[in-house]
C-alpha cells in the first residue's frame, strides 16, 4: 500500500470512491476542479495499482480543511483512513499551516473513531446538517492543531 498526492489524471477514480462512500457523491468532474486548484491538499492510497482510499482537503489562510475522506467499501478497517491522515497531515505541515478543521456526521462512528483517534476535539455542532434517511443528521465540527499529530502527541 502506497500514498501519495492525488493528480488530475485521478479524478475518475476519486468519483467511484466517494460515490461508494456517500449518498451524493461527487463527479470526475468535481474532482478535477478540486484537484485543479492550488489550495487543494488532496492524497490517494493504492493497492495493487487501484485507488483504494483518498482524502481532500483545503488550505484556507492557516487552516487546513478537510472536506471528505473515502476507502473503498472492501477495504475499509484496514486502517487506510489513518494512512489517508497521515499524508494528508503531511502535506499540511510542509505548507505551514496551523490548524486542522473538519464536520462529520453525528452519526458516523468509524469517521468519528478516528478524528478522536487522531486528536480532534469537537468545538460545534451544526444542527441538522447532513441529509439522512430518516432526517437531518447534525454535523460535529472538529479541530486539531498541525502541529500534533494523533491523540498520542505523536509528531
Amino acid at each position: 500500500m502506497s500514498v501519495r498526492a492525488a493528480v488530475a489524471e485521478d479524478a475518475a477514480a476519486l468519483s467511484v470512491l466517494h460515490g461508494a462512500s456517500f449518498r451524493e457523491g461527487w463527479t470526475r468532474d468535481d474532482f478535477t476542479t478540486w484537484l485543479g486548484r492550488a489550495e487543494a491538499i488532496c492524497v490517494v492510497a493504492e493497492e495493487a495499482g487501484e485507488a483504494a482510499a483518498f482524502g481532500l482537503a483545503l488550505a484556507s489562510g492557516s487552516d487546513a480543511e478537510l472536506l471528505t475522506i473515502a476507502t473503498a467499501p472492501g477495504l475499509r478497517g484496514k486502517g487506510l483512513g489513518r494512512k489517508i491522515m497521515q499524508g494528508l497531515h503531511a502535506e499540511a505541515r510542509a505548507r505551514g499551516l496551523e490548524r486542522w478543521v473538519l464536520e462529520v456526521a453525528r452519526n458516523n462512528l468509524p469517521a468519528l473513531g478516528l478524528y478522536k483517534s487522531e486528536g480532534f476535539v469537537e468545538i460545534g455542532v451544526r444542527k441538522a446538517y447532513y441529509p439522512g434517511d430518516t432526517g437531518r443528521i447534525d454535523a460535529l465540527v472538529m479541530e486539531r492543531p498541525v502541529a500534533t499529530a494523533g491523540g498520542q502527541g505523536r509528531a
